[in-house]
Parts: C-alpha cells; sequence; structure tokens
C-alpha cells in the first residue's frame, strides 16, 4: 500500500547526492494536497523556518531501480521562465520518490483562460498582454534549446496545462518535465510510460517514434500559441484529436484565428506546418515574433523584455561585494533574457549553472534581481520591486552586498 502524505504532516527533505555534490536539507510541513491517484501525489509544502513554499511531486514505485528514471528531478535550468526544479529524493523505506519544484501560485493557462481570463478592459489591452506571455514562453523554450548545440534538451510536452500564468503576464512559467529529454541521456525511452506527448499538441510524427527534436516542441509550441490568442485548442475533441493523429496534412494545417493578425497567423502556421517546411529553431519564431512587435508599434509595451542595442552610452554603474571580492559590472539599458551561460551577471563554479547565485538586469531606471540559487537569501532590502544600494544577501555564509548605483 502506498505511503500518501498527509496534511500537517513533518518531513526532512534531502536532495539526492548525484545532483553535483551539493547538499540540500529542508525540513517540510505539508500544507495541501493537490492531486492524489494510484502512484501519484501532489503536496503543497512549506519549509518550517523560512516560510518559502515548496510544490512536492511524489512518485510511488515498488521496484526501487525503474523509479530512477524520475528525469524531472534531474532538470538543472535558471531562466526567470521556467520553474526551478530543485532536485530529488528517494525515499526506500517507503517506496516513494519526492522531487521539489518552485511553488507557483497562478493558474495554468487553461485554467486562466476557462476562468479569469487575461486582464485587460479592451480586446486590444488583452492582445498585449497575449503578446507578452507568446514572448515570454518562446524564451523559456530558447532557454533549454540553446543549452547544449547537440542533443539539445526538449520538454516534449508542451501544452495550456504546463504554461502556468498570471492575468496581466507578469509571470509565465514552463513546468512539467516529466518526459523531457535531457542531455546526452539514454533515458528518453521511460519504462514506465509509452506516451511521447499529448494528444492534440504533440507532432504526429514523433507520437510514433522515441527520437526527440526541437521540431516537436516547435510544433507544440505553436498550438499553445494558436490556444493562447484564440482562447480555444486547435484539435478540440476526439474525433479531430484521432485524426490529428494520423499524421496527413490535417496535423500540420492551421485553422483561422478571427482577429487575430495575419503576421502571427504567419509564425503560428509556419510553427505547425510539415517538418520540411517549418522554423528550424525556436530563435527563428523569436526574430519573426519581435519584428512583427516593433512593426506594429507593441515591442515598447513589453518593457521587461526591451534590449536597446544602439544605444551603448546609456549605462548603469553598479557594483556589489561577495565576500573580500568585488565586481564593477556596467549594465546597459537592457534585460538579460534569458539567463544565460557566461554573461557577466552571472555566478558560477567550475561552469556549473548549479553554483549561480544572483542575476542582475535592469529594466527602464531601476537595477532587479532574480535569486538563482536555493541557499541565497535576502537578507536587508530596501525596496522590494528593485535593487538598492546597501540591499544584502547571503550565500553558504557569505555576505553579498551592494555597493553602488549610478
Amino acid at each position: 500500500m502506498n505511503q500518501y502524505f498527509e496534511e500537517g504532516e513533518n518531513f526532512l527533505w534531502i536532495r539526492d547526492r548525484e545532483y553535483q555534490g551539493e547538499s540540500l536539507k529542508i525540513s517540510l510541513k505539508m500544507l495541501r494536497q493537490t492531486h492524489r491517484k494510484a502512484n501519484k501525489q501532489g503536496m503543497i509544502a512549506q519549509d518550517l523556518y523560512t516560510g518559502k513554499k515548496y510544490f512536492a511531486k511524489i512518485l510511488f514505485c515498488d521496484d526501487l531501480d525503474s523509479i530512477y528514471v524520475e528525469k524531472e528531478s534531474k532538470v538543472r535550468l535558471y531562466s526567470p521562465f521556467i520553474v526551478r526544479i530543485y532536485g530529488g529524493m528517494l525515499d526506500e523505506k517507503k517506496k516513494r520518490f519526492i522531487t521539489l519544484v518552485e511553488y507557483i501560485p497562478e493558474n495554468d493557462l487553461s485554467d486562466l483562460l476557462y476562468q479569469k481570463g487575461i486582464r485587460g478592459d479592451t480586446w486590444n489591452q488583452k492582445l498585449k498582454v497575449c503578446h507578452k506571455i507568446a514572448m515570454k514562453f518562446l524564451y523559456g523554450i530558447d532557454h533549454y534549446m540553446s543549452i547544449y548545440r547537440s542533443d539539445p534538451v526538449i520538454h516534449r510536452d508542451l501544452k495550456p496545462e504546463n504554461l502556468m500564468v498570471s492575468p496581466d503576464g507578469s509571470v509565465v512559467k514552463i513546468v512539467d518535465f516529466d518526459w523531457v529529454h535531457l542531455h546526452d541521456s539514454n533515458q528518453t525511452l521511460l519504462q514506465r510510460r509509452e506516451q511521447r506527448g499529448t494528444p492534440g499538441y504533440v507532432d504526429p510524427r514523433y507520437w510514433n517514434g522515441y527520437i526527440p527534436s526541437k521540431a516537436m516542441d516547435i510544433y507544440s509550441a505553436g498550438l499553445v500559441l494558436f490556444f493562447l490568442y484564440t482562447g480555444t485548442h486547435h484539435f478540440h475533441d476526439n474525433e479531430e484529436i484521432q485524426h490529428q493523429l494520423v499524421g496527413d496534412d490535417y496535423a500540420y494545417t492551421l485553422k483561422e484565428m478571427p482577429g487575430i493578425d495575419p503576421e502571427i497567423r504567419r509564425i503560428v502556421a509556419r510553427m505547425i506546418a510539415p517538418e520540411g517546411e517549418r522554423y528550424g529553431d525556436i530563435r527563428e519564431v523569436i526574430a519573426d515574433m519581435e519584428a512583427f512587435l516593433r512593426s506594429r508599434g507593441l515591442w515598447e509595451d513589453i518593457p521587461e523584455l526591451l534590449e536597446d542595442r544602439e544605444d551603448e552610452e546609456d549605462l548603469i554603474r553598479f557594483s556589489y561585494k561577495i565576500g573580500d571580492v568585488v565586481y564593477r559590472p556596467y549594465v546597459k539599458k537592457c534585460r538579460f533574457v534569458p539567463v544565460r551561460f557566461g554573461t557577466r551577471q552571472e555566478r558560477s563554479q567550475n561552469g556549473r549553472m548549479s553554483a549561480h547565485i544572483l542575476s542582475f538586469y535592469r529594466v527602464g531606471d531601476r537595477m532587479k534581481a532574480i535569486v538563482l540559487h536555493e541557499d541565497c537569501h535576502p537578507t536587508k532590502i530596501g525596496d522590494p520591486d528593485r535593487v538598492s544600494e546597501g540591499d544584502t544577501y547571503t550565500y553558504a555564509g557569505t555576505r553579498i552586498e551592494i555597493l553602488q548605483i549610478k
């Protein structure tokens, strides 16, 4: 019999050692159950000491060897548009595997459109929010696809239910990497699952095979954008979905998108086109979307994504101190999106993403920060909406202090 967690139960979560040698222990209180099936359970949990909330995904398995095909716990992605995954723990005694992920108090895109709706008093205001959501979604895909040139990370299950979104588009997070293809992994074919995506969103060519490709995520992302802009699924009943899975022209022909700019329709149509006519890289999609938004005067409506490459004289002098070492980067009038390898705004150790602490970026005249490491905590913050001189953080016993912004 499965040992389910009960609401109010305390549990010490200890990250498995295979997480690049870093230890992490969190004393959790299970607050609320979100779902419960025969071999799965979801719980919202809270750190007993810091009050920080997490989402715990519990998988039960009598065969402890097969439980290690649970790959989501091995995902290491650091982007403001992708859920943080802190790792997994095998509880051998009770034969359960607990993956701890970031808690996101938002609806998924499907629930948002069917319940609260996109924020805005007019159609044009709602469309602007849709553009913001679309761009952040695409940037998130670009982040995980661009980490490795060969054998890239592939999500394999992009759909509205796996995109957490706030009504105003300020929060956009890709979630649920259960079926992910990891770089240099021989476990894409999961022993306990035979599906290769969700019917109605998966490219039929890959539904019938196990070879991961960027093309399959680009196809699924195109159908997510169709849902975002129209509020309806492209293939919306069992008959249509079965027809789509056959893989003929029906699966690759875009339906009408009433009221949506023809250029958006062209971009989405090319995303779901047969593979020989489809975009070859998600950055081509981003470039066309950005060109569209600029041509319609809408790019400035997404200030957190602005990147002004022309005015390089407009700089912010910024300095911060980590321990005894002072860093003095010059920040241009731009935001670093997505968070990438090798930028001056990142801290790393031996080239490993898991050692990153903070990422600083600029929005207009404000400096902002993303905390990238679970062990990094703000200790003194003057303004929660911006980075200010005198702000301090701690990381593994080391003090991080903001010295000067001008």
